[in-house]
């Protein structure tokens, strides 16, 4: 049996020892990874940007050791895609590769001889279809979402892409359809289709059904479609 005075030595030890050990764990270097993908988004959109089959995608990073950033110029830098070797150089943190696939990509970067250890961070970079959304808006600009009601009146329908390798809407082709029926978009602008809804006699319930279609025209198997059902009362 310890003796309470030990035991209480026995504490006071263990109470010393573990914020000493909790601080050595936290002193090991950090890698601080960053990347994003240079394909298309609307001007508004404020989410994190995907990549997609043939999309260019940045990375870099920071190594922190001691709560700053650590000076690798000296340090041999090697990147790989899915265990597939990239690029190596001295301080190379950075890089820029094309994305191979639709599919999630694993990403490893190898810092060697820092401190005489060599150090490796593997990180996924998600991966997703190109999108296409339907946005409509009320002549009041009241934007309608989950199976929204129209009533009779003028409604602008806009077509908004996600994730096409592409520089600027003009490569993009537009194609719209209601209730399985073609119809053009605006003139000026395809992206934008303008609808008028009249009433003919008693106004009845009816769905109406907008489809959308959107492919690259530099690239066919680019494309992306949308359906929304409007009810019309």
């Amino acid at each position: 049996m310890i003796r309470p005075i030990r035991l209480i030595g026995l504490i006071g030890l263990i109470g010393l020892i573990g914020p000493i050990m909790f601080a050595q764990a936290q002193t090991s270097p950090e890698f601080l990874v960053s990347w994003r993908a240079l394909n298309y988004v609307p001007a508004d959109y404020q989410g994190k940007i995907f990549p997609t089959k043939s999309t260019r995608v940045e990375a870099a990073f920071d190594l922190i050791d001691k709560n700053k950033a650590a000076d690798l110029s000296r340090n041999e830098i090697a990147w790989y895609l899915n265990n597939n070797f990239l690029r190596s150089g001295v301080g190379l943190k950075s890089i820029a590769f094309d994305v191979p696939n639709n599919l999630d990509q694993n990403v490893r970067v190898a810092v060697s001889g820092y401190k005489e250890n060599t150090l490796e961070k593997i990180f996924l970079l998600p991966a997703k279809n190109p999108e296409a959304v339907i946005s409509a808006k009320t002549p009041a600009g009241k934007i309608l979402r989950n199976r929204p009601r129209l009533s009779p009146g003028n409604y602008l329908l806009e077509a908004r892409p996600f994730f096409f390798n592409i520089s600027g809407l003009a490569d993009l082709k537009f194609g719209w359809l209601i209730n399985g029926k073609p119809v053009p978009g605006t003139p000026d602008n395809p992206e934008f289709l303008s609808l008028n809804l009249q009433s003919e006699g008693p106004v009845q319930e009816t769905e109406l059904g907008v489809s959308l279609g959107v492919s690259n025209l530099f690239n066919q198997l680019e494309i992306a479609s949308r359906l929304i059902n409007f009810v019309v009362k």
